[in-house]
């Protein structure tokens, strides 16, 4: 199996996007810790990855908040072994023209998206310097598909991963480190998107397409393709060595 002797950290693991990742990483044979902060969600993704013979650990924590983030990637090493593969996935959605758009509803969005990923990011990085190479994988979007009305924060937002993925992609490679944007190529069936995107009822993509590019990218060698965005509907492993 691709991801056997390797420890995945997941945040966004209770539903959705990231709970289908964590899934397929265990079925790849990676041992695999989930976050988030409902602990019902968890553990209802922890006990399906344990039907299925899995492993995995369910670790409530808030991606916002600095402190709660260093605990949870404490805890994760210490329940399974250093981190091979981070995937932020933790998601939140507001659907609102600008100037309806609170303070609090933009610090939300943007706390959750982008300073989540930063944090989670941040914290893993010193295991993988010095296990010398891991993945990471945030969850984009597809930019020129979402610059719509009602979508600034949440758009201003995922440009703001994209930018953050670059940069660590140049900043880590010396490292072994690759850095890599994934997105589901469309409107997934999720929570988020029902809630944001409620007249869109046809077409949505099951979460569990992303799943081969997810576990492609997380078996990547050190030095191998970073900095990409990668469209998991149009996805081919062949083109990326995995």
């Amino acid at each position: 199996m691709k991801l056997t002797g390797k420890t995945a950290l997941i945040t966004g693991g209770g539903r959705g996007l990231g709970r289908a990742i964590a899934i397929a990483y265990a079925r790849a044979g990676a041992a695999v810790a989930i976050a988030a902060r409902s602990a019902d969600e968890l553990d209802e993704t922890a006990w399906l990855i344990a039907e299925q013979g899995g492993r995995a650990v369910a670790l409530p924590a808030d991606v916002r908040d600095a402190n709660q983030v260093a605990t949870m990637v404490a805890a994760a090493q210490e329940a399974l072994g250093p981190i091979h593969v981070l995937v932020t996935s933790a998601g939140i959605g507001l659907r609102a023209p600008i100037h309806e758009t609170s303070e609090a509803q933009w610090d939300a969005v943007l706390d959750t998206l982008l300073k989540g990923t930063f944090l989670a990011c941040r914290a893993v990085i010193p295991q993988m310097i010095e296990l010398g190479g891991g993945n990471i994988i945030t969850i984009g979007a597809p930019l020129e598909r979402i610059a719509v009305p009602g979508f600034g924060a949440y758009y201003a937002a995922k440009c703001g991963v994209d930018g953050l993925t670059r940069v660590m992609a140049r900043d880590l490679r010396r490292f072994g480190i690759n850095v890599n944007a994934l997105h589901p190529g469309g409107f997934a069936d999720t929570r988020l998107v029902r809630e944001t995107v409620p007249e869109v009822r046809s077409g949505l993509l099951a979460p569990e397409t992303v799943a081969a590019a997810a576990v492609d990218l997380a078996a990547l060698p050190p030095r191998g393709p970073t900095g990409q965005t990668i469209d998991a509907h149009q996805w081919r492993s062949d083109e990326y060595g995995a």
